[in-house]
């Protein structure tokens, strides 16, 4: 079974702002708990001005990632680790260990997107800017679904795959053996 995936809202480029039109689509397989695969129809939309490519995804899934959004906040989270017995169909142990590592890098990147969506999109004060508060611990603990919270913030209002992470970074790969 193939889920059809398209949203009605207009897309615009997260890049350069310009409207995105379709281009095509693409399968894209995502992971869940217990060895389930689903497939997704996602549509590929490209920018009327820089050319730039974006794929449109569900809430249920992170960019570049094949699991479900959910298998991912849980191991980042501490629900879900390698050494629980139902976890066999989970990632392997290194994946969820890369997610942490990514997790660590890129956390005050984050946190300062977190803090620009609350004072572009939701009219907080700049006084949210300049403190120290971490929003990402926040709404950690307070959002069974924070990985989905954060793809909504990160980027207005579309959420197109290939563009979310464009600001994020990958540690360099001698930090993952630690």
């Amino acid at each position: 079974m193939i889920f059809f995936v398209e949203s009605s809202a207009i897309s615009y480029c997260p890049v350069c702002g310009e409207p995105l039109s379709y281009r095509d689509s693409c399968v894209r397989i995502m992971r869940l708990e217990g060895g389930i695969r689903r497939r997704f129809l996602i549509r590929r939309l490209k920018c009327c001005c820089c050319g730039r490519l974006h794929r449109e995804l569900p809430d249920c899934l992170v960019p570049y990632k094949h699991y479900a959004s959910e298998v991912i906040s849980g191991v980042l989270d501490g629900m879900v680790t390698p050494e629980d017995d139902d976890s066999a169909d989970y990632p392997c142990e290194r994946t969820m260990r890369r997610w942490q590592c990514w997790l660590e890098f890129n956390r005050l990147r984050i946190n300062g997107y977190l803090k620009s969506a609350g004072y572009r999109l939701l009219g907080f004060s700049t006084e949210l800017l300049e403190s120290r508060v971490p929003l990402l611990e926040k709404l950690r603990s307070s959002q069974p679904e924070w990985l989905d919270e954060y793809y909504g913030a990160a980027e207005p209002p579309v959420r197109c795959g290939e563009s979310h992470l464009s600001g994020l970074t990958e540690p360099p790969v001698d930090s993952y053996s630690a």
